[in-house]
């Protein structure tokens, strides 16, 4: 069920006709590498970066290992247009 949702993430944001993502870079944080960080830019269907997006993948060290997501879309002003975690 999890999957599902983490999987299902880029259907959240609010994208305009004719943009999409631009995968940036991944980090992984965490002394055990538990955070992964996603960093993408959104471009339109003329190439021109119209914002950015952070996606975070979570899972704790302490069993039963739960995760938590957390979604962030920003304009080019940095001004944020989504925030999401579940």
């Amino acid at each position: 069920m999890e999957l599902d949702k983490a999987m299902n993430w880029k259907e959240r944001l609010k994208l305009n006709e004719g943009e999409e993502l631009k995968f940036i870079s991944k980090l992984d944080a965490g002394s055990l590498g538990q955070k992964e960080r996603y960093s993408y830019e959104i471009v339109n269907n003329q190439g021109a970066v119209t914002g950015k997006v952070k996606y975070v993948e979570h899972t704790s060290i302490k069993a039963p290992f739960p995760e938590t997501f957390t979604l962030h879309q920003y304009d080019l002003d940095e001004q944020e247009v989504l925030f999401e975690r579940w």
